[in-house]
């Protein structure tokens, strides 16, 4: 099984203006990760505005993020579903379409009891051969997943094997879950990134606008060099805490950023959506001016 770990971008889905896709730029921001020396993408998860997607759009979507990567590195895709068959259907597709391992929440519309959690994900793993993520993110799902339901589900689906941990501080369950054999993967925006990293994840996913400081700071603390590690983040965690305000405004400042570097036509998020506000854009601005990040060098911001 491809094994999963490292620097993983959520892509975010490119659109046009008049909120049709922009195929053209979805290469581009490949691109973009990919020469910053990320580990994987991570395609339709809550940044992407996978909410917002028909089915026919996720799969031309997914269909052109498997082409441009060409198997450089792992590609990672969210098939989450309210129904289990559905769920079903949609990570058989994203294995036949080249995914190297699915990531899903579980069923939020009806919230699901124990059995209803175990039978998701059980189903869906029996149905693939390659490596399922849990999205643990309570705050956007309203369905807690505790240490002992999810040992249940490792035990019974031995391919369900990641957990990606959205619900901080992560260290205590991260911990847990290494022992009945997950490998934990930390989310929530890399907020608390460093803390993440001192609990033993092997990866984790980020935004994708500035992969190349988080590849950095990954680089640094994975060779010992955790000091250094921590005042790049410290550089960074302004943008971060600003950024995750809410996921709408997580998504937006993304492709604020991915726009000025000209890797997307347009910042253009689909409705509905809150946008950020004129002031508090003036402010985002500066923060990526004090910052002063690489990636942003030579640009009039």
């Amino acid at each position: 099984m491809t094994e999963i770990l490292g620097v993983l971008p959520v892509l975010v889905v490119p659109f046009k203006k008049d909120a049709t896709i922009d195929f053209e730029s979805i290469p581009r921001l490949v691109e973009h990760c990919l020469s910053n020396e990320i580990q994987g993408l991570v395609i339709f998860g809550l940044a992407s505005e996978l909410y917002k997607l028909t089915d026919s759009e996720r799969v031309e979507i997914l269909k052109r993020v498997i082409v441009s990567v060409n198997s450089r590195v792992p590609v990672i895709v969210g098939t989450e579903h309210s129904g289990t068959d559905a769920a079903v259907s949609r990570s058989i597709e994203a294995q036949k379409l080249g995914a190297s391992a699915l990531m899903l929440y579980p069923p939020t519309f009806i919230k699901p009891n124990e059995a209803n959690v175990i039978s998701y994900f059980k189903s869906v793993g029996a149905a693939v051969k390659i490596p399922i993520i849990i999205q643990d993110a309570p705050a956007w799902t309203g369905v807690p997943l505790s240490v002992d339901l999810l040992s249940k589900i490792i035990k019974e689906q031995p391919n369900v094997n990641y957990i990606k941990l959205e619900s901080p501080p992560i260290s205590d369950k991260a911990k847990a879950l290494k022992n009945v054999g997950f490998k934990a993967i930390a989310g929530y925006g890399a907020v608390h990134l460093i803390e993440d990293l001192n609990s033993g994840v092997v990866g984790f996913m980020p935004g994708c606008s500035l992969p190349g400081v988080f590849v950095k700071i990954n680089k640094l603390f994975s060779t010992g060099k955790t000091i250094e590690a921590a005042e790049v983040y410290k550089n960074l965690l302004p943008l971060l805490t600003f950024q995750l305000t809410s996921l709408d405004t997580f998504i937006e400042v993304q492709k604020i950023i991915l726009n000025k570097l000209q890797v997307l036509s347009s910042p253009y998020c689909r409705e509905p959506h809150i946008p950020v506000s004129s002031d508090r854009i003036v402010y985002l601005n500066r923060l990526l001016q004090e910052a002063k990040f690489e990636e942003l060098s030579g640009l009039n911001i």
